[in-house]
């Protein structure tokens, strides 16, 4: 580990957030934009996302406020690795604008669909939620899954998630909440 003259770990340094059997959740560099960028103009990918496929220039303002957010609140969208290193995808939270709570989100490269990663994610990052609470902020947690989104709807399900109804901004996406 690198650290400035201070003897402080360096700003250009990866930090683990946390780790499960075979991924590894991390903090975001601003070199990672070509990888966020990868994912997000991923046709696969972004299916079922309401924002669509992203311009560079919504990659970097996704990228900024996810460095952003690692600073304040500390928590966001974290990068996620492989347990080689390599980019599999993002997870983490996000508070949506019109809510007090946190929600669970998850992206993965297609290469890694159907190994469990998604599941095995979103099980830590529950138990993460848990055990990291924010003054302020609706203890509940959410996520939220088009109803098309089958895969998602399982993996929320064996993470134990329970299906609260649909979005009333939006019928298409279903409510999930963690129990507690």
């Amino acid at each position: 580990m690198s650290s400035d003259t201070r003897g402080e770990p360096s700003a250009a340094e990866r930090a683990t957030v946390l780790t499960t059997p075979r991924l590894q959740v991390t903090t975001w560099l601003p070199d990672d934009l070509d990888e966020l960028r990868a994912l997000h103009t991923d046709p696969q990918v972004m299916r079922y996302m309401t924002s669509g496929l992203e311009t560079l220039d919504q990659t970097r303002a996704r990228l900024d406020a996810f460095l952003r957010e690692q600073e304040t609140p500390g928590w966001t969208k974290w990068r996620v690795e492989d347990s080689h290193g390599a980019f599999v995808g993002r997870a983490g939270f996000r508070q949506p604008h019109r809510t007090g709570h946190r929600e669970l989100g998850y992206l993965l490269a297609p290469g890694v669909w159907g190994l469990g990663y998604a599941t095995e994610l979103a099980t830590a990052l529950v138990d993460w939620h848990h055990t990291h609470p924010e003054p302020g902020v609706d203890a509940s947690l959410r996520a939220y899954a088009a109803i098309d989104n089958q895969a998602s709807r399982k993996v929320l399900d064996r993470a134990g998630f329970q299906l609260t109804g649909s979005d009333p901004a939006d019928e298409q996406q279903l409510i999930y909440e963690a129990n507690p």
